[in-house]
């Protein structure tokens, strides 16, 4: 009986071991929603959380799987804590059941692009006059509007490389802001929007002391003026020394020092980049809210669908992916760090995407992100 009694409790021990672990991931998934909704200004523990959250959302649907094998009422913890952040996975993993159809003959195709340099991933020391093959494959394109993040090009006098750019896109209108102020007149590193159609005002925003994050652009398309923000939010500014310790991450030989140094030095920046997204997007909204035309957003927000930054610039608005995306995840992202969705396209209720496509063309650290939006009238 005593030898009975003991074996029962060895049974239950790996299933209160398995429970109180499922206990915690479900604890870890369901503060991973708050990133959303709290500002990393005013609490930036949950910002981590969010960007874990496709790890710890697979966790827990690890433990679902676990204990439908075990056919264990248990099940339900992690089925339920899913089931309550069903619109953070829907960023990730769109579902619909049909397509958007026109509401007015009014178009407008849209490209965004982080380029990182003019001439994309060639060597820096290309001249002006080689040919760029970010411009050919933008110019392919034939978009009505291109909003370009991190164009650097130098060598030549910048409106000359600007005019360039744009006559090869046959896109006759643009604004540009470079991310600092400098005197070098053959140089240009900016966030730039090119249109087909009159750009009939243009604004930017920077933080006190610090580059520009995003311009604005009010565009006269057919009788109608939209405003386009095109968008850099804080990158969190890697440097070599941290993607080596990235990579060493797995290494058995790494020692303590090295790597409480490293880890510190990546949550540090990790920290100050959520901070300073969550302020430039305040200043956004601030914005966005005056504005008496409909709002498209494009760009690099450098944050994930589950981060405050998305959520703060999605609130009243859809996202290109989610309502004409065709596949799971979406990573636009092509750098050494794990792939993530950072590059987005917001609209209000004006628009209607027709179509969206992410094209994995090796000329960037970013994918460029194309969708077609009708005008709803």
């Amino acid at each position: 009986m005593r030898n009975n009694i003991v074996t029962g409790k060895k049974r239950r021990w790996p299933k209160i071991i398995l429970l109180v672990l499922n206990c915690l991931f479900v604890a870890a998934l369901l503060s991973s929603y708050a990133a959303a909704w709290i500002s990393p200004v005013e609490y930036w523990p949950f910002a981590f959380l969010g960007i874990a959250y496709p790890v710890i959302l697979m966790i827990n649907l690890l433990f679902v799987f676990v204990w439908l094998i075990l056919w264990n009422k248990f099940i339900y913890l992690s089925l339920l804590a899913i089931l309550v952040g069903s619109g953070n996975m829907k960023a990730m993993m769109p579902l619909r059941f049909s397509s958007a159809s026109p509401h007015s003959q009014c178009s407008l195709r849209v490209v965004t692009y982080n380029v990182h340099s003019l001439y994309g991933n060639q060597p820096e020391n290309v001249t002006p006059d080689a040919r760029s093959q970010v411009t050919d494959f933008l110019a392919a394109e034939k978009a009505d509007l291109v909003c370009v993040q991190e164009f650097y090009a130098i060598g030549e006098e910048y409106m000359k490389t600007l005019h360039k750019f744009s006559r090869s896109m046959n896109l006759d209108y643009f604004f540009f802001k470079n991310y600092r102020d400098f005197w070098q007149k053959t140089k240009i590193n900016a966030i730039a929007t090119f249109s087909k159609y009159p750009i009939v005002h243009e604004g930017f925003f920077r933080l006190e002391n610090r580059s520009t994050f995003a311009i604005f652009s009010d565009i006269a398309v057919q009788g109608d003026t939209i405003r386009v923000y095109n968008v850099h939010l804080e990158s969190i500014r890697l440097g070599n020394d941290d993607y080596s310790f990235y990579s060493k991450l797995t290494d058995p030989g790494m020692d303590e020092k090295n790597f409480t140094r490293g880890f510190r030095k990546m949550l540090w920046k990790l920290k100050k980049a959520f901070v300073l997204r969550a302020m430039q997007v305040e200043i956004l909204n601030s914005h966005m809210k005056l504005s008496s035309y409909p709002v498209l957003i494009c760009g690099d927000f450098n944050d994930t669908p589950s981060s405050f930054a998305y959520h703060s610039l999605l609130k009243g608005r859809n996202d290109a992916f989610v309502n004409a995306g065709n596949e799971w995840i979406g990573s636009t992202y092509a750098g050494r760090f794990p792939a993530f969705r950072i590059d987005y396209m917001l609209y209000d209720d004006f628009f209607t995407a027709l179509s969206y496509q992410k094209k994995e063309v090796n000329l960037s650290d970013h994918y460029p992100l194309i969708s077609e939006f009708a005008f709803k009238h």
